[in-house]
């Protein structure tokens, strides 16, 4: 087995070996400490200037402060740590030697390996060993190992962190101010601006974000003070919350003096905001940076509610509405006013529309406990108004436009009435009654109603209908004025009416109501039966000629020919009959049997409605002779009996047959077959109709008889009175002449 024995080291090559391990590291020291500090001189003087000339905001600030700190540590790692930690082994540092110097010829890299080694006496001669150890010790006496590094790298790096450090060092001493404020804003991140020779100043911005109301147009001022440099462009750089980026010249307001004006003023308006905006203003070497506009609902009322308290004497109870529109309520009204609005409020302005009747604005206040709620109480409603309600919500807002309320006052209109005089004409007798029928009403209830009359060269009287303890609202009206026990004389007029007050206690008296007013002449009753039998002799007239037209309606009628023969020949009368003879196209009788039915129909609803009319004149006669108390039974009956029902039924009844049975010949004119037996039922009503209507014109002519003869009775009374007269003038006369 082969013996192994220990190479020791010569003592020498490890000191030259040590020293040239310690004089590495402190090389790779150095130069590490010096590029670290250049490099922090680098990042100084670029954030200096990146921070003095663009100011970017904190966050971008803390981005590149995290990013030059993260760089300083890789370069510490990377260039002292890491070189530092390295193992520089005793082959590795002989190899170097070598190479940079070549006189070792390899002794000094085969001692430091076979001294490493436990080597057998076979692998290495120990005398050859020794030898060479010994030749490698007298080639690195005197060696300078200086010659195995570069210095320029170190140099450089030494120069490159002298002049970073003397330049801060300078910096510091002779700009201490900007050098504080680098530090503060770059290392401690403040919101602390650089100075400027120009100096803005943006308004409304104080506190923070402003508030506008969705949709407006936000005014942005902007002011340039004038003790220092004034910009000549200042410009808005904005940016919405939907991503828009645009920038905008503000506008110049005049031409600033500085010694009178201490700032420029600039403006620019955003129209219409519905979205926030986040805007820089830059002018000149200054900036104003993130002022923020955030968009709020614009105040307004979303309910309003009206506590309405009604006059006492209109006996209302009270309710509660809710406004919309104009809202009409009567004088005299109390108003509360509740409202809520969309937000939280800080007041309200409310004042009246300056075309109406003017009053000082007023302040309110909103509930403490609801600030989005108020009250207002009105004075009595007294006239048309409309408030405008301007709100100030708790985010500085001021409503765009007032939010009006509009109030009518209806007045109390005096009671109305619609009543008629029934049954007397323009004349009465001093005995008369006069009715009268109809309606009074009033909006919020009657107090009373009564007649009021006036003699010709007397005084106006009343006579009371009604009073009413509690309102209402309607009274039907059925009642007679009795003229008897005023002692009327005939050659007077007389004049009444109908009178109503209603409850209205807010002005100095109650509203009154009257009807139209009647003027009636009083005559005799003989004056007025005379009156009567004229009227009577014109109705007759005009019932005789609707009998006249009844008849040539009988005669078209018969005229309608459906090729059998008409019921009775008649001559060709209407225009276009004689023509119409050579013409007896399907077409043209057609059309002729449709003029002749449509012509008959017309005419018996003219007849219908003027029968109708004497019958209901024949009725106000009869109410006129009763009413003036000067009828007589047998007078009546006449009337009523012989003319008026009959002329009734003839209109009510007779006619609306003919009327029916007409328009089913119109039907059917086609169907000459169908048609024919139609037309004579027409013809047989019509027969009837004629009858009835000769049987009371035989009534009105014996009535006419009748009268004449009271007429003749009358004037025989007239002559014997007269007579009477003239003897008692001339009985007197003798008796003068005797006694002379």
């Amino acid at each position: 087995m082969t013996r192994r024995r220990p190479c020791v080291p010569s003592p020498i090559i490890a000191a030259l070996l040590a020293g040239l391990r310690r004089r590495i590291r402190r090389y790779v020291a150095s130069e590490g400490i010096a590029r670290l500090v250049a490099l922090l001189g680098g990042l100084f003087w670029l954030t200096l200037v990146a921070d003095r000339f663009l100011e970017p905001p904190a966050g971008l600030r803390a981005g590149i402060l995290l990013a030059a700190a993260a760089g300083l540590l890789a370069l510490v790692v990377r260039r002292i740590v890491l070189p530092l930690a390295a193992p520089l082994g005793d082959p590795s540092l002989a190899l170097l030697l070598e190479r940079r110097f070549p006189h070792f010829q390899d002794r000094l890299l085969t001692a430091v390996e076979l001294a490493a080694r436990q080597l057998a006496s076979e692998e290495a001669h120990p005398a050859l060993l020794a030898r060479t150890t010994i030749e490698a010790e007298a080639a690195a006496m005197h060696l300078d190992l200086r010659q195995v590094f570069n210095p320029w790298p170190l140099r450089r790096s030494v120069a490159l962190a002298l002049a970073a450090a003397v330049s801060i060092a300078a910096f510091a001493v002779l700009s201490a101010p900007a050098m504080g404020i680098w530090g503060r804003r770059v290392l401690l991140l403040s919101d602390e601006l650089w100075p400027r020779r120009t100096r803005l100043v943006v308004p409304g911005f104080e506190h923070g974000p402003r508030k506008v109301a969705r949709g407006s147009d936000v005014d942005i001022t902007v002011l340039a003070d004038t003790s220092g440099e004034v910009p000549e462009v200042v410009e808005v750089r904005y940016r919405t919350a939907a991503g828009l980026r645009d920038r905008k010249p503000m506008d110049r307001k005049g031409q600033a003096d500085p010694q009178r004006d201490p700032y420029q003023q600039f403006t620019y308006r955003f129209r219409g905001v519905l979205a926030p905006v986040v805007f820089d203003v830059f002018g000149g070497d200054d900036v104003v940076r993130n002022l923020q506009i955030e968009v709020v609902e614009n105040p307004t009322i979303v309910e309003m509610w009206l506590d309405l308290e009604f006059p006492a004497y209109m006996a209302r109870q009270p309710r509660t509405v809710r406004a919309a529109g104009l809202m009409q309520f009567p004088q005299g009204t109390r108003i509360r006013v509740r409202g809520r609005a969309n937000k939280p409020l800080v007041r309200l302005a409310v004042e009246a529309d300056p075309q109406d009747h003017p009053r000082p604005a007023q302040t309110l206040t909103p509930e403490a406990n609801d600030p989005a709620a108020f009250q207002l109480r009105l004075p009595p409603l007294a006239g048309n108004t409309t408030l405008l309600f301007t709100l100030h919500d708790a985010d500085g807002i001021k409503s765009r436009e007032p939010v009006r309320l509009a109030l009518a006052a209806s007045e109390d209109h005096p009671p109305e009435f619609s009543v008629r005089l029934e049954g007397i004409g323009s004349a009465i007798t001093p005995n008369a009654l006069l009715p009268t029928a109809g309606r009074v009403s009033d909006d919020y209830g009657l107090a009373r109603v009564w007649f009021e009359y006036e003699v010709e060269g007397g005084k106006p009287a009343r006579q009371s209908l009604a009073q009413f303890e509690q309102p209402a609202v309607e009274m039907e009206i059925h009642h007679a004025l009795d003229v008897r026990p005023l002692g009327l004389r005939p050659g007077q007029k007389f004049q009444f009416s109908l009178k109503a007050e209603d409850r209205y206690d807010l002005g100095p008296s109650p509203n009154t109501g009257q009807s139209e007013r009647w003027v009636l002449n009083v005559v005799t009753a003989e004056q007025l039966r005379t009156m009567l039998e004229a009227r009577e002799l014109v109705l007759r007239q005009r019932f005789e000629t609707v009998l006249e037209d009844v008849m040539a309606t009988r005669d078209l009628v018969a005229r309608i020919d459906f090729g059998q023969g008409p019921p009775q020949a008649a001559a060709a009368t209407e225009p276009g009959d004689a023509a119409g003879q050579h013409d007896r196209s399907p077409q043209r009788v057609l059309a002729q049997r449709l003029f002749r039915v449509q012509s008959a129909q017309q005419n018996t609803r003219k007849a219908q409605s003027e029968v109708a009319g004497i019958a209901r004149a024949f009725r106000d006669i009869r109410a006129e002779l009763v009413n003036n108390r000067i009828d007589t039974a047998e007078l009546q009956e006449r009337l009523e009996g012989g003319i008026a029902t009959p002329l009734a039924r003839i209109a009510d009844q007779m006619f609306p047959e003919l009327d029916r049975r007409l328009q089913d010949l119109e039907a059917v004119l086609a169907d000459p077959q169908g048609a024919a037996p139609l037309r004579d039922a027409a013809l047989a009503q019509l027969d009837a109709i004629l009858t009835a209507m000769r049987g009371v014109l035989s009534r009105m002519l014996e009535l006419e008889d009748f009268n004449e003869v009271v007429q003749l009775l009358r004037d025989i009374i007239a002559s014997q009175d007269k007579v009477r007269e003239l003897t008692r003038q001339r009985h007197r006369s003798r008796v003068l002449e005797l006694k002379e």
